[in-house]
């Protein structure tokens, strides 16, 4: 498939300043024993979604707000690994968005990170 955006939350394409996919593998049971040879359960990939934004005016601000404020959220994001697509059910981690110039509505460029809640 063809890449025509990186980032849609809901059916919002994000205009992003930058986008990460951290790949996280998680473990259940794990324990290493004194020669430190690990044991344990592989569960998963739980891929975590960074996005970075510019700078961005009160309006716009607003519009990404509203998208992160559910508790869950549809994501489809591209993965550079499957050379395609994937969509899941993310939260949206802390964030904090500073105020650029306060006369002018502005924000300075933030990040906020997305979180599944399953496995790929």
């Amino acid at each position: 498939m063809a890449k025509t955006y990186e980032v849609k939350i809901g059916t919002t394409t994000l205009a992003l300043k930058g986008f990460e996919v951290e790949r996280n593998k998680l473990w259940t049971d794990a324990d290493r024993n004194l020669s430190g040879e690990l044991k344990a359960t592989f569960i998963g990939v739980f891929p975590k979604l960074k996005l970075e934004f510019g700078y961005l005016t009160e309006a716009q601000l607003k519009a990404i707000l509203a998208l992160l404020e559910p508790a869950s959220f549809t994501v489809s994001w591209w993965d550079s690994f499957l050379g395609d697509y994937r969509v899941g059910t993310y939260y949206a981690g802390d964030f904090s968005y500073p105020y650029w110039h306060k006369s002018k509505g502005m924000y300075a460029p933030w990040s906020v990170n997305l979180i599944p809640f399953k496995k790929i």
